[in-house]
C-alpha cells in the first residue's frame, strides 16, 4: 500500500471528503486529490494532512506504525 491508498481509505474511514480534510489541514482540496491520484508522493504538507486524518506522518507517509 502507498502514501495514496493509505489517505484516501483513512480519509473514508473518517468519513470525510477530499474538501472536508483540505479545509482541515489548511489546504487546497486540488492538493488531496494529487496525492489520491499517485502524482504527489512525497507531500510538503504531510505534518497537517497527517494531523487531520489524527494518524502519523510516518504511517502516511511508510506504513511505519510508531510505537507508543
Amino acid at each position: 500500500m502507498n502514501i495514496s491508498m493509505r489517505l484516501k481509505e483513512r480519509r473514508l474511514e473518517l468519513g470525510l471528503t477530499q474538501q472536508q480534510l483540505a479545509i482541515m489541514a489548511g489546504i487546497k482540496q486540488q492538493t488531496i486529490q494529487r496525492i489520491e491520484a499517485g502524482t504527489s508522493h512525497r507531500p510538503r504538507h504531510l505534518l497537517e494532512i497527517s494531523e487531520a486524518l489524527s494518524c502519523s506522518p510516518r504511517w502516511l507517509l511508510n506504513g511505519v506504525k510508531d510505537h507508543a
